[in-house]
């Protein structure tokens, strides 16, 4: 077994770790029981296609869905593409991961507050916890690579292009701020923009 697991440091980074991602998966399970359509009146039934129509009749809420879920699924990729490097933690990294981890909650609050979004500053609101978490994420890592909590191996370039990418996401969350009055469709643009952009900085990163 890796001594890096077992000391006492890897094991605090282990639980920190499996919590963070218990938390997303509550996060995920949430905002599924409170989007998908209720079938308990068995109303489906009696539709022309069934449980497919009866989906079909409330897209709107499989958007907020694959949109919510998907930003906060990004989000906790972002956090495994980060934990993955590092060896151990120490109080301040763990606190900044869990604020980061609150930040995503309070998006996932905005977002089930007003599913219909009757305000507009909600979607704003919700772009603003998102950049905060993103931010949050990046400000932990550079923490940890500043600390010695991070794996040997890795060296001061391979560090920054870490960082450089994954400021991607609230960088991106902080433009929608000010779209997200344009709009509820505002939020497909995040993981648009951020696949595009990460995919320009690996071409760059490979000339």
């Amino acid at each position: 077994m890796n001594s890096q697991t077992t000391s006492p440091d890897g094991i605090y980074l282990n639980r920190l770790s499996r919590f963070i991602d218990i938390v997303y998966a509550l996060l995920f399970f949430h905002m599924l029981t409170n989007y998908l359509p209720i079938i308990e009146d068995m109303e489906w039934s009696h539709k022309p296609m069934g449980l497919l129509s009866h989906l079909m009749d409330n897209s709107s809420e499989l958007l907020r869905i694959f949109i919510g879920g998907g930003l906060a699924l990004m989000y906790w990729n972002q956090n495994n593409s980060l934990f993955k490097h590092l060896t151990k933690t120490n109080g301040m990294h763990a606190a900044l991961s869990l604020i980061q981890l609150f930040l995503v909650c309070l998006f996932v609050y905005f977002a089930i507050a007003d599913p219909a979004l009757e305000s507009q500053s909600s979607p704003a609101l919700q772009a603003t916890s998102l950049a905060l978490a993103g931010f949050t994420g990046v400000g932990a890592w550079v923490y940890a690579s500043k600390h010695n909590l991070m794996c040997e191996s890795l060296c001061e370039d391979e560090v920054n292009a870490i960082t450089r990418s994954n400021l991607m996401e609230p960088s991106v969350a902080v433009v929608n701020i000010g779209l997200a009055f344009a709009g509820p469709m505002w939020f497909v643009l995040p993981p648009v923009f951020s696949w595009l952009l990460k995919k320009r900085n690996k071409i760059i990163n490979n000339k």
